[in-house]
């Protein structure tokens, strides 16, 4: 089995490396290692969108792999989630993806420029794909943007549109790219901050990328009995 775990950082990734073995850097951004006997690679394909879509596509037409695993922390639209919990994201929306009105935000989907069952949307959601039944973590919605809403005003038109629990700057994008090219997708991430007015004296990243890599490392090691 070969799997690719993509973060937008080196510090979403470093705890979880530091248990590999390393083998080879391609790249300053990709480096492939070994764990339990299973083939993994690294790529930081940097912040945002734009970037993640860039290099996870360049990865992804050169190499074959198994399962992408989107790893990173995130910030949490809801109290129902704590600060340091571990989720699974199985459905993404650009939620910055649109037309804005006097009074309102329209998606590409509501103002007719897409249609919501285009591929690969269903109802306007990307969707992860296989392996979800080996995570024994919640399972949430996301929406992807390409800035971290800090404004009292900004959050509230998020929460009244999107349904979503967590928040990321590239969730969506990795499941778009990995749908579009036929590879199986899933995201992980653990919860650094709740989504409201900035202060990061509230945040508790060590925390969340300690989680991350406990829980990640569980999840390799069920692949790696269950292809064995």
């Amino acid at each position: 089995m070969k799997i690719l775990i993509v973060a937008a950082t080196r510090m979403e990734v470093k705890l979880l490396v530091d248990e590999f073995k390393f083998i080879e850097e391609k790249s300053c951004l990709y480096k492939k290692y070994e764990f339990a006997g299973t083939e993994i690679d690294t790529l930081i394909a940097g912040i945002g969108t734009t970037f993640t879509t860039f290099h996870l596509t360049g990865v992804l037409k050169d190499n074959n792999y198994d399962l992408v695993i989107n790893a990173g922390i995130a910030g949490s639209l809801t109290r129902e989630l704590e600060i340091g919990e571990v989720v699974n994201v199985i459905s993404e929306e650009f939620a910055d993806l649109g037309i804005e009105k006097t009074d309102e935000f329209l998606t590409l989907f509501e103002s007719g420029f897409m249609r919501s069952n285009e591929y690969p949307f269903e109802q306007g959601v990307l969707k992860a794909t296989n392996n979800n039944e080996l995570f024994d973590l919640k399972k949430v919605r996301g929406i992807t943007t390409n800035k971290s809403h800090g404004r009292e005003s900004s959050i509230a038109e998020i929460h009244q549109k999107y349904s979503a629990h967590v928040e990321s700057m590239e969730g969506a994008a990795v499941f778009y790219v990995c749908n579009w090219l036929g590879v199986s997708c899933c995201q992980i991430r653990a919860i650094s901050n709740f989504v409201e007015p900035r202060d990061s004296s509230k945040w508790d990243i060590p925390l969340a990328l300690e989680n991350l890599k406990d829980s990640i490392l569980s999840v390799l090691r069920k692949l790696t009995v269950t292809v064995n």
